[in-house]
């Protein structure tokens, strides 16, 4: 019996920069900044302002994402076919 076998779709063009990606990252280095500066300087309140930066970030990433700002999605039928 012969197999046959369906070609994957290829990727996005945008290799990952997108608004979602780069809002992320960017919330992410500004907040290891601030924790960093926190623990430098004997200041735990820029420690905890730096936590909630970060944690702000990822929830707005996921956010921005799931909007439709981050890498497009493959539909059920695309998935099966890997």
């Amino acid at each position: 019996m012969t197999k046959t076998y369906a070609v994957p779709p290829p990727p996005p063009h945008n290799e990952g920069k997108t608004v979602a990606a780069y809002t992320l990252n960017y919330g992410v280095v500004l907040g290891a900044l601030l924790v960093g500066l926190g623990m430098v300087l004997p200041m735990i309140l820029l420690v905890w302002i730096g936590a909630g930066v970060i944690a702000v970030a990822i929830v707005l990433g996921i956010v921005l994402s799931l909007v439709g700002l981050g890498q497009p999605r493959r539909r059920p039928a695309e998935a099966e076919a890997r």
